[in-house]
């Protein structure tokens, strides 16, 4: 018992760290999205394919039988008049316009569920993260094959994905899930006890970081996501990340004042990124903060940019902590042996079946 209060303890610290990173606006209201913006090349077709063979319930003329929503969430991080909540705009480009030109920050959302939904009945939610270049209609597919299983699909777009490429007022993306998952609690056909969360790569760490700092988000699955930051930098296993995100990189190696890339650039990169990526947020200090909500992480055995050799410690204090909750099968991880960054079907089949034993959609 006393272990297990100690560890709560460790946890609700770590939570008040990283919520003092995030600002504190609420929700205003939303905005219906007119003609969504499809910024990026649609997926390939082995990307379509594995999406595709994702788990779903056989239904007839199924397309007929979903009902899609879009819309976007605004923040009242401003203190604006109350009649702003009674605006109508023309369409969505107007809407982006005022919004742009008012410094409002506002996050398109992407819903598809079921038409036939007993209204008066709570459904589980399950919210889908997109990697980088992508945006979230990239994961229309895995919306699609979740709602057809009884679920709520929610996808957004990051920051400066998608609708928002532009937007360079947007908040950091975990207050974004934060104040999303105020809105899923408030909806008459979500049951707030069964929200998870999942993404993949960038979105993999977004959810995974939602997750810590907000325990509304119940059951979590990050994909090709995880990995110890620190330890990268100290044992010179960094350049996969640095070549995912080489721009970045690029501007702190100039800002330096440095010929080459090396580790004191990544690490000042990091920390740019994200204070406290590389320390206090890292993954062996920050992963076993989402237990004892079940969490499943699945990774490429040979991905460069999440080395699963740097996850020992991560994978040892996470059971460290499931166990102290009783609860060690609520934790899994899989390194998918021959598979570098990349989605696969396992990663949809092991997601799939996690989400539906911990959401129970078919109750």
């Amino acid at each position: 018992m006393a272990e297990k209060e100690a560890i709560e303890e460790a946890h609700s610290k770590l939570r008040f760290k990283l919520l003092r990173e995030i600002l504190p606006p609420k929700v205003r209201h939303y905005r219906k999205a007119v003609s969504p913006y499809y910024e990026n090349s649609p997926p390939t077709k082995e990307e379509m394919e594995i999406m595709e063979s994702c788990p779903k319930v056989d239904r007839e003329n199924l397309e007929e039988l979903l009902q899609e929503e879009n819309f976007y969430l605004v923040m009242n991080w401003y203190r604006g008049s109350e009649s702003a909540d009674k605006e109508v705009f023309d369409d969505a480009d107007d809407f982006l316009d005022i919004m742009s030109r008012r410094r409002i920050p506002w996050v398109p959302v992407l819903i598809y569920k079921l038409k036939e939904s007993d209204n008066h009945k709570k459904r589980p939610a399950v919210v889908f993260l997109h990697g980088m270049n992508k945006n979230k209609e990239f994961l229309r597919p895995l919306l699609k094959a979740y709602a057809s299983r009884g679920y709520i699909a929610i996808s957004v777009d990051a920051c400066y994905h998608g609708e928002r490429a532009t937007n360079t007022n947007a908040f950091r993306d975990v207050y974004d899930l934060m104040r999303l998952a105020d809105y899923l609690t408030e909806r008459e056909d979500v049951d707030p006890s069964r929200i998870g969360i999942t993404g993949i790569s960038l979105g993999g760490i977004h959810a995974w970081f939602a997750a810590v700092a907000d325990t509304r988000y119940s059951v979590v699955v990050p994909l090709i996501a995880v990995r110890a930051f620190q330890w990268a930098i100290d044992n010179d296993k960094w350049k996969g990340q640095v070549d995912s995100m080489e721009p970045l990189f690029e501007v702190a190696r100039h800002n330096l004042g440095k010929e080459r890339m090396d580790k004191e650039v990544v690490e000042k990169a990091f920390d740019h990124i994200s204070p406290g990526l590389t320390s206090d947020f890292d993954a062996p200090y920050s992963i076993p903060a989402i237990a004892p909500r079940p969490l499943l992480i699945i990774n490429g055995a040979e991905d460069p940019q999440c080395p699963v050799e740097g996850l020992e410690v991560t994978s040892s204090k996470a059971i460290q902590a499931y166990e102290a909750f009783q609860c060690v099968d609520n934790f899994k991880f899989i390194a998918e042996a021959g598979v570098g960054h990349q989605l696969t079907r396992l990663q949809m089949k092991e997601s799939s079946d996690w989400f539906d034993r911990f959401l129970k959609p078919y109750s």
